[in-house]
């Protein structure tokens, strides 16, 4: 091999080594952008099965939940050297022997061949099963309902969707039920209903209630049933307290248990006797000892009873299924919208559907929709991407309402289903 032939092979090994190197240093796996990657496939993955669990009730189908416990991901880059060369003379390397050709080198060529590549591989487990199903049937605490009571989150969004009904038992005895169903003709009175209680500042707050322990006691009986002389400590380290009862010929005290609790109720106002005609004293959240534990039967009865009654998180599926089909019937649809209060704040302002609770389209392409899912009996269902009013927080509220069933022992152990 003569000196020319020498140096070219030389030339070649250089040159395609500073490509592998530089494409090594500058073409690594980037894992942030990897696990962007699975956190958005989680994402939608997460929409998408709230989604198609609404439509599933919509078609008054068994709704059923999977979950992505664990995920892994693996990326990689592999390179392949290339080398071309074009000859007009010379010797040609790499052949048997040497092969005299007049002319010289007219061009080479090195160069390197790139495969990118990252993967991830994830389990499915199912919920169904008895610890996850006892919390998902089971109405919504109150205190669940106060974690979502924020400036961020119109009310009148909330309460329709933890709220199943109205009633209002008036002092006749004779219910009036008042149900949150988009189905019914009635729909709209309790709107009006729900309305009116957002305006008189309606809500969940820490209240403290009171029951009666038995009845009024003289001093020395009171002494003698708790405690003796250290009765008045003893007493209020269990949070009794006494209330002076009689009409004073016999010096009477009624003991009474204070705790606090949750309540739906609304703080007294400037409407206090409006209030108290249409809904009765009970919905106030304040009272004094004396009215909550000492005012006779007879003059409550005399008042009506109003009760909000609280879904579970079934029935809030059940509920946006009742939604979605209202607004896709073919006779009269119906979209349930919900106008803002006193108090929220509406960024939407002048779209065509900026007070709509959940926008849903079938069978009508959209571009990068928010949601998507196909039914069991045929048709492409959407959430728009856009002009979708309250969906995208009635979505974000309900999957933060299924996180709260997730406790330990309704996720089953992975992995369960494994795909690849």
């Amino acid at each position: 091999m003569n000196l020319f032939q020498r140096c070219l092979r030389s030339l070649y090994i250089i040159v395609t080594a500073s490509i592998l190197s530089a494409c090594g240093s500058t073409l690594a796996p980037d894992f942030g952008e990897m696990s962007e990657k699975y956190a958005n496939i989680l994402e939608q993955y997460q929409i998408n099965m709230l989604f198609v669990n609404i439509l599933r009730a919509s078609e008054n189908r068994p709704v059923s939940f999977l979950d992505m416990p664990s995920i892994n991901g693996s990326g990689s880059i592999t390179t392949t050297p290339t080398a071309s060369a074009l000859f007009t003379g010379g010797i040609i390397p790499g052949t048997a022997g040497y092969l005299p050709i007049q002319g010289g080198l007219s061009t080479f060529t090195p160069g390197v061949s790139l495969s990118v590549g990252n993967t991830f591989n994830f389990s499915q487990s199912s919920l169904d099963n008895a610890v996850f199903w006892k919390g998902f049937l089971n109405e919504l605490p109150i205190e669940t309902v106060i974690y979502f009571e924020h400036n961020h989150i119109p009310k009148e969004v909330l309460l329709s969707l933890v709220t199943d009904e109205i009633q209002i038992i008036q002092p006749d005895g004779k219910m009036k039920r008042y149900v949150n169903d988009p189905l019914r003709p009635d729909h709209a009175e309790f709107q009006r209903h729900l309305y009116r209680l957002i305006e008189l500042g309606i809500g969940v707050y820490k209240v403290n209630t009171s029951s009666k322990l038995g009845g009024p006691l003289a001093p020395e009986q009171l002494k003698a049933k708790f405690g003796g002389e250290h009765s008045l400590q003893l007493m209020k380290a269990a949070g009794i307290v006494v209330e002076q009862v009689g009409d004073g010929s016999k010096l009477l005290f009624q003991p009474v248990h204070v705790s606090e609790q949750y309540k739906i109720c609304i703080h007294k106002n400037e409407f206090e006797n409006y209030v108290k005609a249409e809904y009765g004293n009970n919905i106030f959240c304040k009272t004094t000892l004396g009215e909550s534990v000492l005012t006779p039967a007879t003059d409550k009865k005399n008042q009506p009873q109003l009760s909000l009654r609280i879904r579970s998180t079934n029935n809030i599926f059940e509920y946006l299924g009742k939604v979605v089909k209202a607004q896709l019937r073919s006779d009269d649809p119906y979209m349930v919208t919900l106008p803002v209060t006193t108090g929220t704040y509406n960024p939407k302002n002048g779209q065509s559907n900026q007070y709509a609770l959940l926008v849903v389209n079938k069978d009508k392409s959209t571009t990068k929709p928010f949601a998507s899912a196909t039914s069991l009996y045929g048709g492409q269902y959407f959430i728009p991407g856009e002009n979708i009013g309250y969906s995208a927080s009635t979505i974000k509220l309900l999957a933060q309402f299924m996180t709260l069933q997730k406790i330990p022992g309704s996720i089953p152990s992975s992995p369960a289903v494994l795909l690849k």
